[in-house]
């Protein structure tokens, strides 16, 4: 025990714990805290990758989206966000393999998006109104 300040020694691993406490709780983030449930999964014509439509829900604090992701059929969906398109709000998407290396997205409509990859996995993507 430190003599000048008893139970300095104490506190100071108090706070650093409760710090490292908060720090690992913010590291987390709200990624945990959202939900996906898929709305669609198309598979390609090869089987080799499929196309999922999914609603992503993050709290009260924000609203729903759509998102596509273009994935190996074998892998689930992560938990994460969309890696090909990301709506604002729920939109009733339709996706179509033309073939094993391009998907159509149709349904956009007006909606605004987040995010539009023109190519995602050897797959062009073609989004259609």
């Amino acid at each position: 025990m430190n003599a000048r300040h008893p139970g300095g020694v104490t506190r100071r691993y108090a706070f650093a714990s409760c710090f490292l406490l908060v720090l690992g709780l913010a590291a987390c983030s709200d990624e945990d805290m959202c939900g996906n449930e898929i709305v669609t999964s198309v598979a390609s014509p090869s089987g080799i990758l499929r196309a999922v439509v999914f609603t992503r829900d993050c709290g009260a604090t924000t609203g729903y989206s759509t998102q596509l992701s273009i994935l190996p059929a074998a892998e689930a969906l992560p938990r994460d966000g969309g890696n090909t398109l990301i709506l604002d709000d729920q939109i009733p998407l339709t996706v179509r393999w033309i073939s094993d290396t391009e998907l159509l997205v149709k349904g956009i409509g007006s909606a605004k998006v987040f995010r539009r990859e023109q190519s995602v996995a050897g797959v062009q993507v073609r989004v259609e109104p």
